[in-house]
């Protein structure tokens, strides 16, 4: 794996939740539009770097993504509609990925900043959800482990190269998790949490 750095800007404060400002689906990045304000500087570096690697497109107004809100389960991105990401979006997204073979879900989310800080995607079939923030029916053609009561922020992990990374303290979870064979390693997110962010927040993985 190799780690591509994209050197840190003190007036953006949000800018270490880089994974809101692209998604990538194979050789194609697509470069969001954030809603908020505050961190529309943000994806001028991310772009910068990705079109030296991928072939780039842009989702562009009225349209508003976070990459937050998009989620890649095999043939299908599920995407969240969210106070950050509208149905404009979805349309263009469809449009960019018309010739490829994925399918796209739009997902209404409830009390929730992104799709990912209530679902996420394990690998071998697998999601992990927090229940009650959209209609898990969505799902019906993967595994569920459903995060308990109080460990609804553990729903966000980041799984790479068979490794599940999760926040720490949330042992329940935990337990769930490696119940069904995979192998879960701790980090402390407990400053990331604060502003709103978490694992997968944190990088853009493809």
């Amino acid at each position: 794996m190799k780690l591509i750095w994209i050197e840190g800007d003190n007036t953006l404060p949000d800018s270490c939740f880089v994974e809101d400002t692209a998604v990538i689906f194979g050789e194609k990045a697509i470069i969001c539009n954030m809603k908020i304000k505050s961190r529309f500087k943000e994806v001028v570096e991310v772009a910068k770097a990705l079109k030296k690697l991928k072939e780039t497109d842009y989702i562009k107004p009225p349209a508003t993504m976070d990459g937050g809100d998009v989620l890649k389960i095999e043939d299908k991105v599920f995407v969240g509609l969210s106070s950050r990401t509208n149905l404009h979006a979805i349309h263009q997204l469809g449009k960019i990925l018309e010739n490829s073979n994925l399918e796209i879900v739009p997902v209404r989310i409830y009390n929730v900043l992104h799709l990912k800080s209530a679902c996420t995607y394990l690998g071998n079939d697998y999601a992990i959800l927090s229940k009650g923030h959209f209609d898990t029916e969505i799902l019906r053609g993967c595994k569920k482990i459903v995060v308990p009561r109080g460990e609804e922020y553990a729903a966000d992990c980041l799984a790479i190269n068979g490794t599940i990374l999760m926040a720490k303290g949330y042992p329940k979870t935990k337990r769930l998790v490696e119940k069904e064979g995979f192998f879960v390693k701790e980090l402390e997110t407990s400053e990331f949490r604060k502003g709103e962010g978490a694992l997968t927040c944190l990088s853009i993985i493809w």
